[in-house]
C-alpha cells in the first residue's frame, strides 16, 4: 500500500512538473498564410475568408483582439488562447463598396509570442463593379444668373451583357437624368445627361440619381452622386474659416502670437455687380470678434474675424452677417478652431 502511494505521489509530482514546464514554455504563433488574395471579383458587396493559425511553441499562446486597418473590415478570433499544438481561426469580412478599386487592407494580430509579438495579415481584392460609372460623382455649379447646367457621365456593364436601363430616378424634382439619344438595346455602354435647374435659395447640395435596369427593377444597380452649389448675388472666398493653434508654454494672448494665428479674412463680393449692403456681423464662438470692412463701396467687403481669446480646446461654430439681398438675407460662414499640443 505504501509503495502504491509513493508511485501515485510520484506520478502527481511529474504531472505538476509537466504543467509547470508547459506554463513556463515559449508560445509561438504560425499562420498558414499571411496574404489572402481574392483576385478579380465583381457583383459582390462583401468578401469573407478565414486565416488559420497554430501554436507551434511549448507555452500557452494568448492573442489580443485583431485590429483591422479600416472600418470596412470586421475580424474575430476562435479561440484567443491556445495550448501548444492547438489551432485557431481568424474569420474576416471586407465590405467592398461600389467603386472600382484595387483594395489592400491589413489586420494586425498581437500575441504573447516573444519572437513575433505582432503579425500583419493582408487582404487583397481587385474589384470591378458589374455597373461601372465614370465619373460616379458630379460637381455642378450654377453661377449667378445661370438657370440650369448639364453634367455627363458614362455607365458600362462590365460583363459584356446589354445594359437595358429602364429608368433613372432623381432625389429631387429639379434634377433630371436621361440616357443620351442613339443608345441601342444591346449596348453595354451608355452616356447619361444629368440636368440641374436653379431652384430655391443659393446653397450647397448633396443629391443623387439611382439607376435601374430590366434585370433589377426594385433596387438600383448603382448611384450617381451630385455634390454641387447654386451661387447667389453674394459670393464668399473662402467659404469657411479654419484656425490651427498650437498650445505652448507661453500665455495665449494675441500679442504673443503671429498675425496669421489670430486673424482670418473673408472677401465678400457682389456677383452680378449690383450694389449690396452688409451689416450686423456676429460670432458664435466666445472670444472671437468680427467686423465688416468696405473695400469697394457696395461691391466688395471684407469680413475680419479675430481671436482675442484662444479657446482651451478645439471648437466649431460660425460667423454671420445680414445682407440687403432678398434671396440671401443672412449668410453664415462655418468656423473651426483646432487647438492642439505640438
Amino acid at each position: 500500500m505504501k509503495k502504491t502511494s509513493t508511485l501515485l505521489a510520484g506520478a502527481l509530482w511529474m504531472g505538476a512538473m509537466c504543467v509547470a514546464a508547459q506554463a513556463e514554455g515559449t508560445p509561438k504563433i504560425q499562420f498558414d498564410q499571411l496574404v489572402y488574395d481574392f483576385g478579380k471579383t465583381s457583383q459582390v458587396a462583401t468578401v469573407s475568408g478565414v486565416f488559420k493559425f497554430k501554436n507551434i511553441g511549448d507555452g500557452i499562446l494568448k492573442l489580443e483582439p485583431p485590429k483591422p486597418s479600416c472600418g470596412c473590415t470586421v475580424a474575430g478570433l476562435k479561440p484567443d488562447t491556445l495550448q501548444p499544438g492547438e489551432t485557431g481561426e481568424l474569420p474576416f469580412t471586407l465590405h467592398i463598396g461600389q467603386v472600382k478599386a484595387q483594395l489592400d487592407k491589413r489586420i494586425a494580430v498581437k500575441s504573447n509570442d516573444p519572437q513575433t509579438p505582432e503579425v500583419s495579415l493582408t487582404i487583397k481584392v481587385d474589384y470591378t463593379p458589374l455597373y461601372d460609372i465614370n465619373p460616379m460623382t458630379l460637381a455642378p455649379m450654377l453661377a449667378f444668373g445661370v438657370n440650369n447646367t448639364d453634367q455627363f457621365t458614362t455607365i458600362t456593364r462590365t460583363d459584356g451583357k446589354p445594359l437595358r436601363i429602364v429608368r433613372l430616378d432623381t432625389s429631387k424634382p429639379w434634377i433630371t437624368a436621361k440616357v443620351e439619344p442613339g443608345a441601342k438595346a444591346d449596348d453595354v455602354t451608355a452616356r447619361i445627361r444629368v440636368t440641374i435647374q436653379r431652384e430655391g435659395s443659393p446653397r450647397r447640395f448633396n443629391e443623387f440619381v439611382q439607376v435601374y435596369t430590366a434585370e433589377q427593377t426594385n433596387t438600383p444597380v448603382s448611384n450617381i452622386y451630385i455634390y454641387g452649389q447654386i451661387m447667389g448675388e453674394v459670393s464668399l472666398s473662402p467659404e469657411a474659416l479654419y484656425w490651427s493653434i498650437p498650445i505652448t508654454t507661453t500665455t495665449n494672448t494675441p500679442a504673443e502670437r503671429p498675425e496669421a494665428q489670430i486673424t482670418q479674412r473673408v472677401t465678400i463680393r457682389s456677383t452680378g455687380g449690383q450694389t449690396i449692403e452688409l451689416k450686423n456681423p456676429q460670432s458664435s464662438i466666445k472670444g472671437m470678434k468680427v467686423e465688416l470692412v468696405s473695400k469697394e463701396a457696395g461691391k466688395v467687403y471684407e469680413l475680419v474675424a479675430r481671436l482675442d481669446e484662444v479657446p482651451a480646446s478645439s471648437v466649431s461654430g460660425n460667423v454671420s452677417f445680414e445682407t440687403s439681398v432678398a434671396a440671401q438675407p443672412r449668410i453664415e460662414v462655418p468656423v473651426i478652431v483646432n487647438v492642439f499640443k505640438p
